[in-house]
């Protein structure tokens, strides 16, 4: 892999960070927002190019007014998180996968309400879009192999919440890296505790530079979600591209 980049994309915003260049190879790194206009705006002065979307059931209940609002955004979709539901409410992961083929984005299957050991039903609705099972908190790689890699799922990779189920979490993280790069389609990437993720860079206990030497050197090619609070993401953009370019 090698120089820092972004989508290659008409909608461009002038706040280009000057170490990107979307003509080098590299991966694609993206925000994290609501699909509302000013939160997409916002995503877009903090220098992003794409954004991963956050959903609530309200979204995708004004289906049409979502497709719209993000296609007349400057940012685009890489991926879209489905909301967090149970999983009696099949609906809303159909309506995810709608949205995700829309936007030709990445869909992201992950919620709160669901553990791995549901999965397969999870996989049995069928999706169109590319796809994936994002891990849970203090989810072990054993179980991310067993309930969903050794099912020829696609596997999101979360690095806090594997650094919460993992003591060896550097190890960890490579053996995955290293073992399904045909599994992993889209990293998300946080700091955290042993207790608490999803924190800005350098708040939590993460080396966050070993981390993306680990994905740089690795044979991963998807986007990267930087998943902080959104007054946090431009600090993390930053944080990350000095990283990549060491």
């Amino acid at each position: 892999m090698g120089a820092l980049k972004r989508i290659d994309t008409e909608k461009v915003h002038p706040a280009q960070s000057p170490l990107v260049s979307p003509a080098t190879d590299g991966p694609t790194v993206a925000g994290k927002c609501e699909p509302e206009p000013d939160a997409l705006t916002a995503a877009a002065d903090r220098g992003f190019d794409v954004v991963e979307l956050y959903l609530e059931r309200e979204h995708l209940d004004d289906f049409e007014r979502t497709v719209e609002t993000v296609r007349d955004a400057t940012v685009s979709a890489a991926s879209v998180h489905t909301p967090h539901v149970t999983p009696e409410e099949r609906e809303y992961y159909e309506l995810t996968d709608r949205l995700a083929v829309a936007l030709d984005a990445y869909l992201v299957l992950h919620s709160k309400y669901v553990m791995h050991a549901f999965a397969p039903d999870v996989a049995a609705i069928g999706f169109d879009a590319s796809h994936g099972h994002e891990n849970n908190t203090g989810a072990s790689i054993l179980h991310l192999e067993e309930m969903i890699l050794a099912r020829d799922n696609d596997l999101v990779l979360d690095t806090a919440h594997l650094y919460t189920a993992e003591r060896d979490y550097h190890d960890a993280l490579e053996y995955l890296l290293s073992t399904y790069p045909d599994q992993i389609g889209l990293i998300h990437l946080t700091d955290s505790t042993r207790r608490n993720d999803g924190l800005p860079f350098g708040d939590g206990e993460i080396d966050l530079r070993a981390t993306v030497e680990t994905i740089r050197e690795s044979a991963f090619d998807g986007p990267i979600v930087l998943e902080v609070m959104p007054d946090a993401q431009a600090d993390a953009r930053q944080a990350f591209e000095r990283y990549w370019a060491d």
